[in-house]
C-alpha cells in the first residue's frame, strides 16, 4: 500500500514537472488558440490519419479549438472545421520571417531533419559518398499523396498491417 501511495505521488510529481517545463502540453480547453508547429499539417474530415482532409495548414496558422478527442483536436481555421493531431499545433505562438520555419532553423535544415539528417551529418554522408544522387530523395520528399487517396489505395489493396506473434493481427 505505501509503495502504491509512493509511486503515485511519485508519477504525480514527475508530470506536474514535465507540465511545468514544458515538456508536455496539457490538452486545451474549447476556445483556447493554438499554433500550426510542423511545416504542413493536414486538417481532417475525421479524427484520424488516414481520409479526407478539408485543408493544409502551414507552421505558424492560428487555429481555435472547438472539441478535443483523445489525441485529436476539433478546429476552426478561417471558417473550416476539422481535425488536427494534438502533435501537429502548440499553444505557443509562432511568428515566422521569411525563410524562417518558426523554430531558429532554417527551411533546408528543417527539410534535412524531415530526411533524418542535420547539417553535419548530411555534410559527413556526402563526403563519404560523394557520388550520391539526393535528387531521387528530393523527388520523393516533393511528393505530396491526399490522406484519402492512401486510404483507398489501402483498402482497394486490402493492405494490411503487420502480423502479430501467435498469427493474430
Amino acid at each position: 500500500m505505501k509503495k502504491t501511495i509512493l509511486t503515485g505521488v511519485v508519477a504525480g510529481s514527475l508530470m506536474a514537472l514535465a507540465l511545468m517545463v514544458g515538456l508536455v502540453e496539457s490538452a486545451p480547453s474549447p476556445g483556447t488558440t493554438m499554433s500550426v508547429r510542423a511545416l504542413k499539417a493536414r486538417l481532417m474530415a475525421s479524427p484520424q490519419f488516414l481520409g479526407s482532409s478539408v485543408s493544409t495548414l502551414r507552421r505558424g496558422a492560428r487555429v481555435k479549438v472547438l472539441q478535443v478527442k483523445g489525441s485529436w483536436y476539433k478546429v476552426n481555421y478561417r471558417g473550416r472545421t476539422g481535425w488536427v493531431h494534438k502533435n501537429r499545433v502548440t499553444k505557443k505562438v509562432i511568428k515566422l520571417s521569411s525563410g524562417d520555419t518558426g523554430s531558429g532553423t532554417s527551411r533546408g535544415e528543417a527539410e534535412l531533419a524531415g530526411r533524418g539528417f542535420s547539417p553535419k551529418t548530411e555534410a559527413s554522408f556526402r563526403s563519404k559518398n560523394p557520388n550520391f544522387d539526393y535528387s531521387h530523395v528530393d523527388k520523393m520528399q516533393a511528393l505530396d499523396v491526399e490522406p484519402d487517396s492512401v486510404a483507398r489505395f489501402v483498402q482497394t489493396g486490402a493492405v494490411n498491417g503487420p502480423k502479430k506473434k501467435g498469427g493474430a493481427k
